[in-house]
């Protein structure tokens, strides 16, 4: 077993985020693509090609608690003993544990001993693997030393995805290059050679050191930022890589209680930057945006390092801030924790003073205009009034009353119950009283109340209870198919609903009832073979007096009326007559000739049309269906001249033993079926 030995002076406690991203690159061709200018062409080795890798380069001085090295960072995971103590550092959580164990020690000095073989990340973000420590201080001894100039720029990142373009000598066959992280970048850069050149597209994204961020629209103004950036914070190249120099635990605290802090990053999710923390000298605070706001507990304690604990956040999505936090980056306008239950976890703070909080931001931003409900017109309905404001309330920092005046609403009497029933038609406004809950504080909002037919079929209750017991009814659709067409739905006024079809009948129970969203129809007991579909509450989408069209989820059934006089003369009697027994082919187009043939309908769609004598035997596929008429349509002759019978037809006379039926395309055709049980 290899070890290295090192000793450290001064050891503080540590805090490590380290991530090495793989490189990630899309490419798209296009051709014949020019620069706005030659003055926006990036070529190898020019002052801002090596401007850009410098800021791109790996800092190594991120775990300089382990190898005091600059330029180099040691691939996790490695075994290191501290003084003896064997630990196991695979993720950047377990450096704060090391540094711990360091800091115990009464001497000056302590032990740090790596064990070997281990792999090396360079600046340049080549890995090589290391035996001992004799390779290792090769590499160390090519770094600078503590606080020293390197050539990495610290100071100032970009903001990805960046996008190059780039082009021959000649400007053409231009490839688009999509980088996505400092890896990435400095690669490309590395691998600028052979005449290629390159552009950037702006505008680009820089971001400061102070957590701020710059818009680049050029190459000079893309250098002039580096370059003035460059020397503009702490690096932290010494081997004490987490201290905070600048931040004493008073100035955390008093800074913190100064002015309202934004959550610019939180765990790399910048979508927290809609909340301020307004920290109180109580040692609680308010999370607010402009439509939701929480409450929450905090302090800040020293333990050789400064902490910001966050404890009991009230709700919302910034409930994940419950946690303790070291601090690891101080400025007086940022500050940079991470969580010490996951060090790869970053809280970003930025510091607004010009933020004035004001606790009824949502209420004043939310148009209060409440529709409700008016399905016969009259001008009355009823509110729910809780909804109102419900967006603005999540946080459960506010109480909210309402009352018919403003009178009452500033002295809080005479608060209205919900549902609330206007009492001034067709419109009537109300006074909602919003008390903020820890203080006492309040404002009044005046809401718009309003009414409006919500019923989107365009029939009331009673006209669809009129309609359904007028005639039978038929399922001629459900979910695009017509199987439950044969089953009779005949609606009785006192409730029940008498279905018969298939051979069965089966007594069930409906009714109808007004809703906010427009009329429903409950179907109940209904335990007849597939017509049980049919089961459950449908809202009314379409209505017409002979066609309803209803919708149960993603489940759409339309029902027609059939008001045949004759009894023997709906859907379902006329598909069972027909089957009852063989019907001649009396006439056909003012023919008599095809009298000679007989049908014989079968229950399986199936039917044979065939001579008495069966010299000539066809088969054929038919249906019967309702769509506003009954059709017969018969398919798939399979021969003889009886073929011209292919086609839809509409029944228009109907009795026991003879069926007439005209085609639809033209009415002159008429076809004749009578019985023939013989």
């Amino acid at each position: 077993m290899n070890f290295m030995s090192l000793r450290f002076l001064g050891k503080k406690s540590i805090v490590l985020c380290l991530i090495i991203a793989s490189v990630f690159a899309c490419q798209e061709e296009s051709n014949d693509i020019t620069p706005t200018s030659n003055q926006e062409v990036i070529t190898p080795n020019s002052s801002l090609a090596i401007m850009l890798q410098n800021t791109a380069t790996l800092d190594g001085s991120l775990d300089n608690v382990i190898d005091n090295a600059n330029c180099i960072l040691i691939n996790l995971p490695v075994n290191v003993e501290v003084n003896g103590v064997s630990f196991l550092i695979d993720n950047v959580g377990d450096y704060q544990v090391v540094e711990a164990v360091l800091n115990e020690f009464t001497t000056s000095e302590g032990n740090l001993e790596i064990v070997f073989p281990i792999t090396i990340t360079l600046n340049d973000y080549t890995q090589i693997v290391i035996a001992n420590y004799d390779e290792l201080e090769t590499f160390i001894n090519e770094c600078s030393g503590e606080n020293e100039a390197d050539d990495d720029i610290e100071c100032v990142d970009f903001h990805y995805p960046i996008t190059f373009s780039t082009y021959d000598a000649n400007f053409q066959i231009a490839e688009t290059v999509v980088i996505n992280n400092d890896e990435a970048l400095y690669s490309f850069i590395e691998n600028l050679e052979g005449g290629i050149l390159t552009s950037l597209n702006f505008p680009i994204t820089m971001i400061l050191s102070d957590g701020s961020t710059v818009e680049v629209n050029s190459n000079q103004e893309l250098e002039t930022t580096i370059s003035e950036a460059e020397d503009d914070c702490d690096e932290d190249d010494d081997n004490d890589w987490s201290d905070n120099d600048t931040c004493s635990i008073s100035d955390v605290e008093a800074n913190l209680i100064e002015c309202e802090w934004t959550i610019s990053n939180y765990n790399n999710d910048t979508g927290f930057n809609i909340f301020n923390i307004d920290f109180m000298d109580n040692d609680t605070a308010t999370i607010a945006s402009l439509n939701e706001s929480y409450i929450m507990d905090w302090y800040v304690s020293l333990d050789e390092n400064i902490y910001l604990v966050l404890y009991n956040v009230s709700g919302g999505n910034v409930q994940v801030l419950n946690g303790d936090y070291i601090l690891v980056e101080c400025t007086p306008n940022q500050l940079v924790f991470q969580d010490l239950s996951d060090i790869s976890v970053e809280l970003v703070l930025d510091k607004d003073c010009e933020q004035d909080a004001n606790p009824f931001q949502c209420f004043e931003d939310l148009e209060a205009v409440f529709v409700g409900c008016d399905d016969d017109n009259d001008g009355f309905g009823e509110f729910y009034l809780a909804p109102i404001f419900e967006t603005c309330q999540a946080s459960g920092l506010f109480e909210v009353t309402y009352h018919e005046t403003l009178v009452d609403a500033q002295a809080n009497v005479n608060m209205l119950a919900s549902p609330y029933s206007n009492i001034i038609a067709p419109a009537q406004n109300l006074y909602a009283r919003v008390e903020l809950l820890n203080t006492g504080e309040f404002q009044v909002f005046e809401v718009a109340l309003t009414l409006e037919n919500c019923n989107a079929s365009g029939c009331t209750e009673s006209e669809v209870d009129a309609y359904l017991v007028e005639c039978l009814w038929n399922v001629v659709n459900l979910n695009g198919n017509d199987d439950l067409v044969l089953f009779d739905l005949d609606f009785d006024a006192n409730g029940t609903v008498i279905i018969t079809g298939n051979g069965q009948t089966t007594n069930s129970t409906w009714s109808t009832s007004q809703a906010d969203d427009g009329i429903w129809v409950e179907f109940n007991g209904v335990n007849a073979g597939n017509i049980q579909a049919i089961s459950g509450n449908w809202l009314i989408v379409e209505c017409e007096t002979d066609r309803l069209q209803m919708n149960q989820g993603n489940n759409t059934m339309v029902i027609e009326q059939d008001c045949t006089t004759d009894s023997n003369c709906n859907v379902n009697d006329v598909e069972t007559n027909l089957m009852d027994c063989e019907w001649t082919i009396s006439s056909y187009n003012n023919e008599s000739n095809f009298s000679i043939f007989n049908i014989d309908f079968q229950a399986n769609g199936q039917a044979i049309i065939h001579t008495p004598n069966s010299t000539q035997d066809y088969s054929a596929n038919w249906t019967v269906s309702l769509d506003g008429g009954i059709y017969l349509d018969f398919s798939n002759i399979s021969g003889g001249n009886v073929q011209v019978l292919n086609g839809n037809y509409i029944l228009v006379e109907c009795t026991p033993d003879q069926m007439i039926f005209h085609d639809p395309s033209n009415t002159n055709i008429e076809l004749i079926l009578d019985k023939d049980c013989d």
